[in-house]
């Protein structure tokens, strides 16, 4: 029990470590996945950030991505591209309708691109020298051009402000009223001789990337936004990829956590049976060690120095147990053996005193009444005596087939003639047949059948039942009277106890007599025990092994 409670203590304890561990793996795989994937989008848009794209670039993209990354991958990446002024410049064939805008609330659109302004004009650097050789040697309103550093011809009119003449770029195709361009001529450029004057372009401005996981009809997107002056650029990826390789790694991990349970449960019994092997050879050899095997010992054993002392100690405390108690009953051997003599003559002196003595007289009663005492004295030296060879594992036995249907039909009738007030029942199964001393197996029996009398009501019953049953003879004597207390039916079988005076006060006795029967039924191989009570009915039952 105690090596399962370890083994059990240890799959708990290493179960809560692997599945904590296994969580904080997932989880960082997970954060780790997500990051790669961020960092993939964000070099995919950096590339482009990075680039002052030509006329008609972002019409040919998606055509460009299938080419760098093949049809398959394509498919699941989205771009949508939209220029300072919020407007599209392109947007992936597979771009979700839902995904919009306002599907990324917690976006810092102060970072969206914005055109040019007066109060940037400190971080604006001085036009390209193009610009002001377009107006060099023109008139007001004259026609001007010039090719800017993207390759772009730039048609505009040079008009003459504060005094000085500036080139003014001519409205573009599409252009609303008003509307500012991220170009040359934005704004009026100065001539060469307005040099000391700001002018265009703005310097790219990067923007901090923002990433967000979307859920849509057609999937889960991680959207990736990021953007200069010039584009604000969002980016995604199919999320499908990502979520199958983290469900395969949850799925084999709910798969390992049974299996290493499994082997730390059973490396846990292993341990657990390694160490506490000692233990249990201690435990084998202290339950063999009986009053008739106090000669046992525990053998050494090559561990820690802690179980070898140990053994030490209880073969010592084992060595001292049976010195003492080889002195106790040699003392009483010798004592009971030595006061046979003396009471056999003092029993001899006081029958012929009886004999002699005037019948009916006062001496004679008084002869009669020391006898009796001599014959009780005589009678628990004889007990002390056969149970001090039953403790030293000398008890002669004297075995001889007998007739135990016999014997307990002869006790039934002596229990009808000691005390013809009860009621005897019999129950006997006739022929039954066991090998024991007939001398000793005859006093359990008589013992048993005075206590059902002298323990029994005024007009109470006895019962004696014999059967045969799994190659054991079973003999049970039954008596009405007061139940034995639960307190008292361990102990009713040690030496010198008496059962409390409600019961037995009245009752002459010394106490040894249901320890001397199952003295005697354990040395035939039997044993002697008290059923539980049942309707005031005291039951002592004695088996013994069946001799066909």
């Amino acid at each position: 029990m105690f090596r399962i409670k370890i083994a059990l203590l240890s799959v708990l304890l290493s179960g809560v470590v692997l599945v904590g561990l296994g969580l904080y793996s997932l989880s960082v795989m997970n954060k780790v996945g997500l990051a790669r994937i961020d960092r993939e989008l964000l070099t995919l848009g950096e590339g482009h950030l990075a680039i002052r794209p030509p006329r008609g670039y972002w019409q040919n993209f998606e055509t460009s991505l299938r080419f760098i990354y093949g049809e398959e991958r394509s498919e699941n990446l989205i771009v949508q591209i939209r220029d300072p002024w919020n407007e599209v410049l392109f947007k992936s064939s597979l771009w979700p309708a839902e995904i919009t805008e306002n599907s990324f609330p917690d976006f810092d659109h102060t970072m969206d691109t914005r055109p040019p302004t007066p109060d940037d004009r400190d971080e604006r650097r001085a036009p390209p020298p193009e610009a002001y050789k377009a107006c060099e040697d023109k008139r007001p309103g004259s026609s001007a051009q010039f090719v800017d550093p993207r390759g772009e011809t730039v048609k505009g009119t040079c008009e003459e402000e504060d005094g000085k003449l500036v080139f003014r770029a001519d409205p573009r195709k599409g252009d609303r009223p008003g509307q500012v361009h991220d170009r040359p001529g934005n704004r009026p450029v100065p001539a060469p001789q307005g040099l000391n004057q700001p002018g265009w372009p703005m310097p790219r401005i990067k923007k901090k990337p923002y990433f967000a996981t979307i859920q849509t009809p057609t999937g889960v997107w991680r959207i990736g936004i990021m953007g200069s002056d010039r584009i604000t650029m969002m980016v995604g990826v199919n999320m499908a990829g990502f979520y199958e390789d983290a469900n395969r790694y949850r799925n084999a991990f709910l798969s390992i956590v049974p299996i290493a349970l499994l082997l730390l449960a059973g490396g846990g019994w292993v341990i657990a049976q390694r160490a506490l092997k000692p233990v249990a050879l201690i435990t084998r050899t202290a339950e063999g060690i009986t009053v008739r095997a106090l000669d046992r010992r525990v053998p050494l054993i090559e561990a820690d120095r802690e179980l070898p002392r140990l053994v030490e100690v209880i073969n010592s405390m084992l060595d001292r147990l049976e010195k003492s108690f080889g002195q106790a009953v040699r003392f009483s051997a010798d004592a009971a053996h030595e006061l046979q003599t003396p009471l056999t003559i003092l029993q001899g002196e006081l029958d012929d005193a009886v004999q002699h003595a005037p019948v009916g007289s006062e001496e004679q009663q008084r002869y009669g009444g020391l006898l009796e005492e001599v014959q009780r004295l005589k009678a628990i030296v004889q007990k002390l005596l056969i149970l001090a060879r039953a403790d030293a594992g000398r008890l002669d036995l004297r075995l001889e087939t007998i007739d135990l249907s016999a014997m307990i039909e002869s006790a039934a009738e002596d229990a009808a003639a000691m005390a013809p007030h009860l009621q005897v029942e019999k129950q006997i199964l006739p022929g039954v047949t066991v090998k024991a001393d007939r001398d000793l197996m005859g006093q359990v029996v008589r013992n048993l059948t005075s206590n059902a009398v002298k323990y029994n009501y005024e007009k109470g019953l006895i019962r004696f039942q014999l059967s045969v049953r799994d190659n054991r003879v079973h003999v049970a004597i039954s008596n009405t009277g007061v139940p034995i207390p639960a307190k008292d039916r361990e102990k009713v079988f040690d030496r010198f106890y008496r059962v409390d005076q409600s019961r037995g006060g009245r009752v002459a006795g010394t106490g040894l007599g249901l320890s001397l029967a199952r003295e005697i039924a354990r040395a035939h191989k039997g044993d002697l025990r008290l059923d539980p009570a049942t309707a005031d009915l005291i039951t002592f039952s004695l088996s013994l092994p069946y001799q066909h």
